[in-house]
Protein backbone atom coordinates (compact mmCIF):
# COMPACT_ATOMS: atom_id res chain seq x y z
CA UNK A 1 0.00 0.00 0.00
CA UNK A 2 1.43 3.74 -0.73
CA UNK A 3 1.89 5.78 1.44
CA UNK A 4 -0.86 8.83 -0.18
CA UNK A 5 -3.05 5.27 0.20
CA UNK A 6 -2.65 5.11 4.07
CA UNK A 7 -2.96 8.16 4.77
CA UNK A 8 -6.26 8.43 3.14
CA UNK A 9 -7.59 5.53 4.81
CA UNK A 10 -6.88 6.85 8.16
CA UNK A 11 -7.70 10.59 7.54
CA UNK A 12 -10.28 12.56 5.76
CA UNK A 13 -8.97 13.90 2.21
CA UNK A 14 -7.80 17.12 2.25
CA UNK A 15 -7.56 19.72 -0.56
CA UNK A 16 -4.87 21.72 -0.96
CA UNK A 17 -4.67 25.13 -1.76
CA UNK A 18 -1.56 27.26 -2.84
CA UNK A 19 -1.46 30.82 -2.20
CA UNK A 20 2.29 32.44 -3.36
CA UNK A 21 2.37 33.38 0.88
CA UNK A 22 2.16 30.10 1.45
CA UNK A 23 5.01 29.16 -1.00
CA UNK A 24 7.29 32.11 0.07
CA UNK A 25 6.84 31.06 3.81
CA UNK A 26 7.86 27.41 3.26
CA UNK A 27 10.84 25.90 2.17
CA UNK A 28 10.35 23.36 -0.94
CA UNK A 29 11.70 20.50 0.79
CA UNK A 30 8.42 20.16 3.42
CA UNK A 31 5.69 20.39 1.45
CA UNK A 32 3.26 17.08 2.13
CA UNK A 33 -0.18 16.40 1.13
CA UNK A 34 -1.19 15.60 5.10
CA UNK A 35 -0.13 17.82 7.74
CA UNK A 36 -1.94 15.68 10.76
CA UNK A 37 -0.70 11.69 9.67
CA UNK A 38 2.38 10.11 8.52
CA UNK A 39 2.08 8.92 5.22
CA UNK A 40 4.30 5.62 5.53
CA UNK A 41 3.65 2.77 7.76
CA UNK A 42 5.96 2.80 10.53
CA UNK A 43 7.03 6.37 10.79
CA UNK A 44 5.45 9.55 12.64
CA UNK A 45 7.04 11.62 11.16
CA UNK A 46 5.48 13.99 7.89
CA UNK A 47 6.92 11.89 4.64
CA UNK A 48 7.53 14.16 1.58
CA UNK A 49 5.99 13.43 -1.70
CA UNK A 50 9.60 12.84 -3.48
CA UNK A 51 11.23 10.05 -1.11
CA UNK A 52 13.13 8.17 -2.41
CA UNK A 53 12.97 5.29 -0.19
CA UNK A 54 11.33 1.99 -1.56
CA UNK A 55 9.13 0.03 0.00
CA UNK A 56 10.42 -3.46 0.04
CA UNK A 57 7.41 -5.66 -0.03
CA UNK A 58 7.07 -6.98 -3.50
CA UNK A 59 3.43 -7.30 -5.35
CA UNK A 60 2.39 -9.89 -8.09
CA UNK A 61 1.31 -8.16 -11.58
CA UNK A 62 -2.15 -7.48 -12.79
CA UNK A 63 -1.73 -10.68 -14.82
CA UNK A 64 -0.53 -13.02 -12.92
CA UNK A 65 -2.85 -12.52 -10.43
CA UNK A 66 -6.04 -12.82 -13.20
CA UNK A 67 -4.22 -16.30 -14.82
CA UNK A 68 -3.72 -17.54 -10.94
CA UNK A 69 -7.77 -16.46 -10.51
CA UNK A 70 -8.58 -18.36 -13.62
CA UNK A 71 -6.70 -21.39 -12.04
CA UNK A 72 -8.09 -21.57 -8.82
CA UNK A 73 -11.57 -21.25 -10.52
CA UNK A 74 -10.84 -24.02 -12.81
CA UNK A 75 -9.98 -26.13 -10.00
CA UNK A 76 -13.26 -25.74 -8.10
CA UNK A 77 -14.62 -26.43 -11.15
CA UNK A 78 -13.23 -29.60 -11.43
CA UNK A 79 -13.75 -30.39 -7.92
CA UNK A 80 -17.63 -30.02 -8.25
CA UNK A 81 -17.82 -32.00 -10.80
CA UNK A 82 -16.06 -34.88 -9.05
CA UNK A 83 -18.51 -34.47 -5.98
CA UNK A 84 -21.38 -35.25 -8.72
CA UNK A 85 -19.67 -38.17 -9.97
CA UNK A 86 -18.34 -39.49 -6.52
CA UNK A 87 -22.04 -39.41 -5.74
CA UNK A 88 -23.42 -40.78 -9.06
CA UNK A 89 -20.49 -43.63 -8.41
CA UNK A 90 -21.86 -43.71 -5.13
CA UNK A 91 -25.37 -44.82 -6.20
CA UNK A 92 -24.58 -47.13 -9.12
CA UNK A 93 -22.81 -49.10 -6.03
CA UNK A 94 -25.64 -49.42 -4.13
CA UNK A 95 -28.06 -50.08 -6.98
CA UNK A 96 -25.26 -52.64 -7.81
CA UNK A 97 -25.80 -54.26 -4.54
CA UNK A 98 -29.41 -53.70 -4.45
CA UNK A 99 -29.16 -56.36 -7.70
CA UNK A 100 -27.18 -58.80 -6.51
CA UNK A 101 -29.89 -58.90 -3.46
CA UNK A 102 -32.77 -59.20 -6.32
CA UNK A 103 -30.79 -61.73 -7.95
CA UNK A 104 -30.42 -63.95 -4.62
CA UNK A 105 -34.20 -63.73 -3.89
CA UNK A 106 -34.88 -64.20 -8.03
CA UNK A 107 -32.56 -67.81 -7.96
CA UNK A 108 -34.14 -68.33 -4.07
CA UNK A 109 -37.88 -68.18 -5.51
CA UNK A 110 -36.67 -70.84 -8.11
CA UNK A 111 -35.31 -72.96 -5.22
CA UNK A 112 -38.61 -72.15 -3.34
CA UNK A 113 -40.61 -73.12 -6.44
CA UNK A 114 -38.58 -76.42 -7.03
CA UNK A 115 -38.85 -77.64 -3.75
CA UNK A 116 -42.48 -76.69 -3.13
CA UNK A 117 -43.25 -79.01 -6.40
CA UNK A 118 -41.24 -81.51 -5.16
CA UNK A 119 -42.84 -81.94 -2.05
CA UNK A 120 -46.31 -81.41 -3.87
CA UNK A 121 -44.91 -84.66 -6.01
CA UNK A 122 -43.99 -86.49 -3.19
CA UNK A 123 -47.74 -85.67 -1.09
CA UNK A 124 -50.03 -86.94 -4.55
CA UNK A 125 -47.54 -90.22 -4.76
CA UNK A 126 -47.64 -90.83 -1.17
CA UNK A 127 -51.98 -90.69 -1.62
CA UNK A 128 -51.95 -92.17 -5.33
CA UNK A 129 -50.28 -95.09 -3.29
CA UNK A 130 -52.20 -95.42 -0.50
CA UNK A 131 -55.59 -95.27 -2.67
CA UNK A 132 -54.30 -98.27 -4.86
CA UNK A 133 -53.63 -100.32 -1.82
CA UNK A 134 -56.57 -99.35 0.31
CA UNK A 135 -57.97 -102.76 0.75
CA UNK A 136 -54.74 -104.16 1.71
CA UNK A 137 -54.31 -101.73 4.00
CA UNK A 138 -57.29 -101.97 5.88
CA UNK A 139 -55.66 -102.97 8.89
CA UNK A 140 -53.27 -99.90 9.55
CA UNK A 141 -56.60 -97.87 10.98
CA UNK A 142 -55.55 -100.56 14.06
CA UNK A 143 -51.67 -99.53 14.54
CA UNK A 144 -51.27 -95.93 16.04
CA UNK A 145 -48.21 -95.86 13.90
CA UNK A 146 -50.58 -94.98 11.09
CA UNK A 147 -51.64 -91.59 13.21
CA UNK A 148 -47.59 -90.82 13.28
CA UNK A 149 -47.38 -92.12 9.14
CA UNK A 150 -50.60 -89.86 8.36
CA UNK A 151 -49.37 -86.37 10.05
CA UNK A 152 -46.21 -86.79 8.33
CA UNK A 153 -48.17 -87.05 4.76
CA UNK A 154 -50.49 -83.69 5.70
CA UNK A 155 -47.45 -82.18 7.32
CA UNK A 156 -45.64 -82.04 3.35
CA UNK A 157 -49.33 -80.70 2.22
CA UNK A 158 -48.93 -77.74 4.46
CA UNK A 159 -45.39 -77.60 3.60
CA UNK A 160 -46.45 -77.35 0.17
CA UNK A 161 -48.41 -74.49 0.68
CA UNK A 162 -45.44 -72.24 3.24
CA UNK A 163 -42.59 -72.79 0.27
CA UNK A 164 -45.15 -71.81 -2.59
CA UNK A 165 -45.69 -68.71 -0.79
CA UNK A 166 -42.11 -68.43 -0.59
CA UNK A 167 -41.72 -68.61 -3.82
CA UNK A 168 -44.04 -65.94 -5.15
CA UNK A 169 -42.77 -63.26 -2.62
CA UNK A 170 -39.15 -64.06 -3.52
CA UNK A 171 -39.95 -64.10 -6.95
CA UNK A 172 -42.95 -61.93 -7.80
CA UNK A 173 -42.92 -59.34 -4.92
CA UNK A 174 -39.46 -58.39 -3.90
CA UNK A 175 -38.45 -58.43 -7.69
CA UNK A 176 -40.85 -55.98 -8.66
CA UNK A 177 -40.30 -53.92 -5.44
CA UNK A 178 -36.52 -53.83 -6.01
CA UNK A 179 -37.27 -52.63 -9.64
CA UNK A 180 -39.58 -49.69 -7.53
CA UNK A 181 -36.87 -49.15 -5.28
CA UNK A 182 -34.16 -48.81 -8.08
CA UNK A 183 -36.16 -46.39 -10.10
CA UNK A 184 -36.87 -44.49 -7.36
CA UNK A 185 -33.21 -44.00 -6.60
CA UNK A 186 -32.55 -43.12 -9.65
CA UNK A 187 -35.17 -40.38 -10.26
CA UNK A 188 -33.91 -39.37 -6.78
CA UNK A 189 -30.53 -38.81 -8.05
CA UNK A 190 -31.47 -37.03 -11.23
CA UNK A 191 -33.60 -34.18 -9.22
CA UNK A 192 -30.64 -34.61 -6.71
CA UNK A 193 -28.03 -33.59 -9.50
CA UNK A 194 -29.66 -30.87 -10.76
CA UNK A 195 -30.27 -29.60 -7.34
CA UNK A 196 -26.25 -29.81 -7.31
CA UNK A 197 -25.90 -28.31 -11.10
CA UNK A 198 -28.17 -25.32 -9.97
CA UNK A 199 -26.07 -24.92 -6.82
CA UNK A 200 -22.70 -25.07 -8.80
CA UNK A 201 -24.42 -22.57 -11.14
CA UNK A 202 -24.44 -19.95 -8.23
CA UNK A 203 -21.19 -20.59 -7.01
CA UNK A 204 -20.01 -19.80 -10.65
CA UNK A 205 -22.17 -16.57 -10.44
CA UNK A 206 -20.33 -15.31 -7.55
CA UNK A 207 -16.94 -16.25 -9.11
CA UNK A 208 -17.37 -14.51 -12.19
CA UNK A 209 -18.92 -11.07 -9.97
CA UNK A 210 -15.67 -12.05 -7.91
CA UNK A 211 -13.60 -11.76 -11.40
CA UNK A 212 -15.47 -8.73 -12.10
CA UNK A 213 -14.88 -6.85 -8.71
CA UNK A 214 -11.05 -8.03 -8.59
CA UNK A 215 -10.85 -6.43 -12.13
CA UNK A 216 -12.68 -3.22 -11.22
CA UNK A 217 -10.17 -3.19 -8.20
CA UNK A 218 -6.79 -3.29 -9.70
CA UNK A 219 -8.02 -0.76 -12.40
CA UNK A 220 -9.27 1.67 -9.53
CA UNK A 221 -5.99 0.53 -7.82
CA UNK A 222 -4.32 2.07 -11.24
CA UNK A 223 -5.93 5.15 -11.83
CA UNK A 224 -5.66 5.98 -8.23
CA UNK A 225 -1.63 5.62 -8.84
CA UNK A 226 -1.49 7.56 -11.75
CA UNK A 227 -3.83 10.23 -10.15
CA UNK A 228 -1.34 10.22 -7.07
CA UNK A 229 1.91 10.54 -9.06
CA UNK A 230 0.51 12.96 -11.42
CA UNK A 231 -0.17 14.88 -7.96
CA UNK A 232 3.20 14.50 -6.57
CA UNK A 233 4.64 15.86 -10.22
CA UNK A 234 2.74 18.95 -9.75
CA UNK A 235 3.08 19.60 -6.64
CA UNK A 236 7.84 19.46 -7.16
CA UNK A 237 7.04 21.40 -9.56
CA UNK A 238 5.48 24.18 -8.21
CA UNK A 239 8.00 23.66 -5.21
CA UNK A 240 10.51 24.98 -7.87
CA UNK A 241 8.50 27.86 -8.96
CA UNK A 242 9.76 31.16 -7.45
CA UNK A 243 7.78 33.62 -9.61
CA UNK A 244 4.67 34.20 -7.08
CA UNK A 245 2.84 34.65 -10.86
CA UNK A 246 3.78 31.43 -11.79
CA UNK A 247 3.00 30.01 -8.94
CA UNK A 248 -1.12 31.59 -8.83
CA UNK A 249 -1.35 30.34 -12.00
CA UNK A 250 -0.51 26.61 -11.51
CA UNK A 251 -3.00 26.86 -8.92
CA UNK A 252 -5.50 25.53 -10.85
CA UNK A 253 -3.62 22.58 -11.61
CA UNK A 254 -3.32 21.70 -8.28
CA UNK A 255 -6.71 21.92 -7.75
CA UNK A 256 -8.29 20.30 -10.14
CA UNK A 257 -4.99 17.06 -10.00
CA UNK A 258 -5.99 17.19 -6.07
CA UNK A 259 -9.86 16.89 -7.12
CA UNK A 260 -8.90 13.76 -9.80
CA UNK A 261 -7.18 12.17 -6.92
CA UNK A 262 -9.69 12.80 -4.68
CA UNK A 263 -12.32 11.07 -6.72
CA UNK A 264 -9.89 8.20 -7.68
CA UNK A 265 -8.83 7.24 -4.25
CA UNK A 266 -12.53 6.99 -3.28
CA UNK A 267 -13.25 4.86 -6.45
CA UNK A 268 -11.08 2.69 -5.38
CA UNK A 269 -11.52 2.37 -1.75
CA UNK A 270 -14.99 1.57 -2.87
CA UNK A 271 -13.82 -1.05 -5.15
CA UNK A 272 -11.61 -2.58 -2.59
CA UNK A 273 -14.57 -3.01 -0.36
CA UNK A 274 -16.61 -4.64 -3.21
CA UNK A 275 -14.14 -6.94 -4.01
CA UNK A 276 -13.01 -8.34 -0.45
CA UNK A 277 -16.89 -8.83 0.08
CA UNK A 278 -17.32 -10.56 -2.34
CA UNK A 279 -14.09 -12.68 -2.01
CA UNK A 280 -16.05 -12.69 1.26
CA UNK A 281 -19.38 -14.13 -0.29
CA UNK A 282 -17.50 -16.55 -2.54
CA UNK A 283 -16.07 -18.43 0.54
CA UNK A 284 -18.93 -18.59 2.49
CA UNK A 285 -20.89 -20.14 -0.46
CA UNK A 286 -18.13 -22.33 -1.13
CA UNK A 287 -18.30 -23.55 3.09
CA UNK A 288 -22.07 -23.71 2.81
CA UNK A 289 -22.02 -25.68 -0.31
CA UNK A 290 -18.84 -27.68 1.45
CA UNK A 291 -21.09 -27.96 4.82
CA UNK A 292 -24.50 -28.09 4.45
CA UNK A 293 -25.51 -28.60 0.71
CA UNK A 294 -23.51 -31.47 -0.02
CA UNK A 295 -25.09 -33.47 2.89
CA UNK A 296 -27.95 -32.43 2.62
CA UNK A 297 -28.13 -33.72 -1.08
CA UNK A 298 -26.57 -37.18 -0.16
CA UNK A 299 -29.27 -37.40 2.61
CA UNK A 300 -32.15 -36.57 -0.30
CA UNK A 301 -30.35 -39.36 -2.93
CA UNK A 302 -30.76 -42.06 0.18
CA UNK A 303 -34.17 -40.94 1.43
CA UNK A 304 -36.08 -43.62 1.69
CA UNK A 305 -34.11 -45.78 0.06
CA UNK A 306 -32.75 -48.07 3.43
CA UNK A 307 -36.35 -48.18 4.99
CA UNK A 308 -37.87 -48.91 1.34
CA UNK A 309 -35.32 -52.19 1.82
CA UNK A 310 -36.03 -53.06 5.41
CA UNK A 311 -39.56 -53.44 4.33
CA UNK A 312 -38.98 -55.52 1.58
CA UNK A 313 -36.68 -58.04 3.89
CA UNK A 314 -39.43 -57.59 6.73
CA UNK A 315 -41.65 -59.47 4.28
CA UNK A 316 -39.71 -62.08 3.16
CA UNK A 317 -39.07 -62.18 6.99
CA UNK A 318 -42.46 -62.94 7.47
CA UNK A 319 -42.92 -65.60 5.09
CA UNK A 320 -40.24 -67.01 7.17
CA UNK A 321 -41.75 -66.53 10.25
CA UNK A 322 -44.87 -68.67 8.67
CA UNK A 323 -42.72 -71.41 7.94
CA UNK A 324 -40.95 -71.33 11.56
CA UNK A 325 -44.50 -71.70 13.08
CA UNK A 326 -45.66 -74.63 10.51
CA UNK A 327 -42.06 -76.31 11.63
CA UNK A 328 -43.38 -75.83 15.28
CA UNK A 329 -46.66 -76.79 14.59
CA UNK A 330 -45.12 -79.88 13.09
CA UNK A 331 -42.87 -81.02 15.56
CA UNK A 332 -45.26 -80.20 18.34
CA UNK A 333 -47.95 -82.71 16.55
CA UNK A 334 -45.47 -85.04 15.56
CA UNK A 335 -44.78 -85.16 19.41
CA UNK A 336 -48.33 -86.53 19.89
CA UNK A 337 -48.43 -89.10 17.60
CA UNK A 338 -45.01 -90.45 19.09
CA UNK A 339 -46.46 -89.92 22.18
CA UNK A 340 -49.87 -91.65 20.84
CA UNK A 341 -47.49 -94.66 20.32
CA UNK A 342 -48.89 -97.50 22.44
CA UNK A 343 -47.98 -101.27 21.43
CA UNK A 344 -50.66 -102.23 24.60
CA UNK A 345 -53.94 -100.58 22.83
CA UNK A 346 -52.37 -101.42 19.34
CA UNK A 347 -53.01 -104.99 20.80
CA UNK A 348 -55.93 -104.59 22.04
CA UNK A 349 -57.35 -102.97 19.06
CA UNK A 350 -56.09 -105.70 16.65
CA UNK A 351 -57.58 -108.63 18.65
CA UNK A 352 -61.21 -106.74 19.37
CA UNK A 353 -61.28 -106.28 15.31
CA UNK A 354 -60.27 -110.30 14.83
CA UNK A 355 -62.52 -111.40 17.98
CA UNK A 356 -63.62 -114.37 16.28
CA UNK A 357 -59.66 -115.53 14.98
CA UNK A 358 -58.26 -114.79 18.36
CA UNK A 359 -61.26 -116.24 20.48
CA UNK A 360 -60.06 -118.93 22.90
CA UNK A 361 -60.75 -122.44 22.01
CA UNK A 362 -63.81 -124.81 23.52
CA UNK A 363 -62.39 -126.65 26.30
CA UNK A 364 -61.23 -130.58 25.45
CA UNK A 365 -63.32 -132.86 27.70
CA UNK A 366 -61.93 -136.21 29.06
CA UNK A 367 -63.10 -138.74 26.43
CA UNK A 368 -62.68 -141.92 29.42
CA UNK A 369 -62.20 -145.50 28.40
CA UNK A 370 -65.02 -147.82 28.48
CA UNK A 371 -64.95 -148.88 32.37
CA UNK A 372 -62.81 -145.90 33.75
CA UNK A 373 -64.82 -142.98 34.91
CA UNK A 374 -61.70 -141.26 37.07
CA UNK A 375 -61.51 -137.96 35.58
CA UNK A 376 -59.34 -136.35 37.94
CA UNK A 377 -55.43 -136.68 38.26
CA UNK A 378 -54.48 -138.94 41.34
CA UNK A 379 -51.19 -139.90 42.89
CA UNK A 380 -51.27 -144.09 43.03
CA UNK A 381 -48.86 -144.79 45.15
CA UNK A 382 -47.15 -147.04 42.30
CA UNK A 383 -46.58 -143.78 40.56
CA UNK A 384 -46.51 -141.26 43.76
CA UNK A 385 -42.14 -140.82 43.83
CA UNK A 386 -42.39 -139.92 40.00
CA UNK A 387 -45.13 -137.82 39.97
CA UNK A 388 -43.01 -135.66 42.84
CA UNK A 389 -39.94 -135.73 40.93
CA UNK A 390 -41.73 -134.40 37.81
CA UNK A 391 -43.66 -131.93 40.32
CA UNK A 392 -39.92 -130.41 41.34
CA UNK A 393 -38.49 -130.46 37.91
CA UNK A 394 -41.37 -128.36 36.66
CA UNK A 395 -40.87 -125.80 39.63
CA UNK A 396 -37.44 -125.69 39.13
CA UNK A 397 -37.97 -124.68 34.92
CA UNK A 398 -40.78 -121.87 36.51
CA UNK A 399 -38.06 -120.30 38.83
CA UNK A 400 -35.50 -120.04 35.83
CA UNK A 401 -37.86 -118.97 33.44
CA UNK A 402 -38.65 -115.81 36.20
CA UNK A 403 -35.30 -115.21 36.82
CA UNK A 404 -34.72 -114.83 33.04
CA UNK A 405 -38.01 -112.86 32.27
CA UNK A 406 -37.04 -110.55 35.09
CA UNK A 407 -33.60 -109.52 33.49
CA UNK A 408 -35.06 -109.53 30.38
CA UNK A 409 -37.35 -106.71 31.89
CA UNK A 410 -34.50 -104.59 33.36
CA UNK A 411 -33.12 -104.87 30.13
CA UNK A 412 -35.77 -103.17 27.98
CA UNK A 413 -36.35 -100.14 31.18
CA UNK A 414 -32.53 -99.49 30.78
CA UNK A 415 -33.09 -99.14 27.17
Amino acid sequence: MSTIETNLKNQPIVSISVSPQAIKSLPPPSLSISTTSSLTPNTSSATIFYDDKQIEKTYKKGKQILFEFDQIVKDIHFQLNEQLKCLEQRIETQLSILSEIQEYFRRRADVEFDYAKNLDNLHKQINQKHRAQKARRETWFFQSIYNLWETMVQDTRSHVKYHTIMSDICGKYMHDKFNEIADDTRRMFMKCKSVGLASHEDIYKVLNELKSTMKTYHQYQSESKQAEQKLRNILQQIAKIKNAKKQKAMEKRVEKRQMKYTETKVKAFKARNDYIMTIESVNAALQKYCSDDVPDLIDCMNFGFHTSIAKCIQMYLSAQDNIKRGRQMTIETLNRAIGDLDTVIDKQKYLESYSSIFTIPKKIKFEPHKGDEVATVNAQVLIRDDMQSRFKQMQNRLASLKTEHDEIIDINMYI
